[in-house]
């Protein structure tokens, strides 16, 4: 698994979502955020920084319908159907 700290932020009038990207500084740019491979690790910047820890949502090629709907990864970019 893979892990990132986001927190919300309010930006010229406007909530963004802004990534911690190492070095004590934010960006709001997604693939400039910082990756842990561990919760823990993760968890322990964010006590000093804020913000919550997120896994990332990867593709799983190997991903199994859990609850039988022949749906897999459900909710994320990567939901699709089983091959039958």
């Amino acid at each position: 698994m893979a892990y990132h700290i986001t927190k919300t932020q309010k930006i010229q009038d406007t909530i963004n979502i802004i990534y911690y990207q190492g070095s004590h500084s934010w960006t709001t740019v997604y693939e400039d955020r910082k990756v842990y491979r561990l919760k823990r690790e993760a968890t322990a910047d964010l006590y000093e920084f804020g913000g919550e820890v997120v896994k990332d949502i990867i593709y799983d090629p190997n991903a199994t319908d859990g609850d039988g709907d022949g749906i897999v990864q459900e909710g994320t970019e990567f939901e699709r159907s089983i091959d039958t």
